[in-house]
């Protein structure tokens, strides 16, 4: 039954389409802004795009390069406002994103991770990125702006906790 509450813990639905490479967030909501990260190094490497419309899109991107979505809530939007925040997996994660994206004969294919944001400490800029077992896997560091807002809320992710060693 927790795991249900855990899958459904929102409605967006993130998709990558193979060749060519788009990311897009379907039911993308309007308090909410979307942002690609690097998967490997865990860099930000696209600026916040707020879901006023509907749907969020990432075009154009580099076929070689694995990408994980994450989310902030309450948004400003403001010109000279560049949320930046860094990731961090901390346990050993396992990446079969050219593996399935090679199986999905070029068809969309599904983020199947989602990770939430354990809050321990209100006031630190660092973020626990828990698993369905709400087990630590990582973390989020904000690096600007300063202050409370703007809220990082999860990540979307192809990557899943390495259990090979099992």
């Amino acid at each position: 039954m927790n795991e249900n509450k855990f899958l459904n813990a929102s409605p967006e639905q993130v998709v990558i389409f193979p060749n060519p490479r788009i990311i897009r967030i379907n039911h993308a909501e309007a308090q909410r802004a979307y942002a690609l990260f690097d998967s490997k190094t865990g860099a930000q490497v696209s600026d916040f795009i707020s879901g006023q419309n509907g749907q969020v899109e990432f075009k154009n991107l580099a076929s070689n390069k694995h990408y994980d979505v994450g989310v902030i809530e309450n948004y400003n939007n403001k010109e000279d406002e560049k949320p930046q925040f860094a990731i961090d997996w901390t346990v050993p994660m396992r990446d079969d994103t050219d593996k399935i994206l090679n199986n999905s004969d070029n068809l969309p294919v599904e983020f199947p991770c989602t990770y939430l944001i354990k809050d321990a400490d209100k006031n630190s800029n660092v973020f626990n990125l828990t698993d369905e077992n709400n087990q630590t896997v990582g973390q989020v560091t904000k690096l600007a702006p300063a202050g409370d807002k703007p809220k990082f809320k999860q990540v979307w992710s192809l990557k899943m906790k390495d259990d090979t060693d099992k």
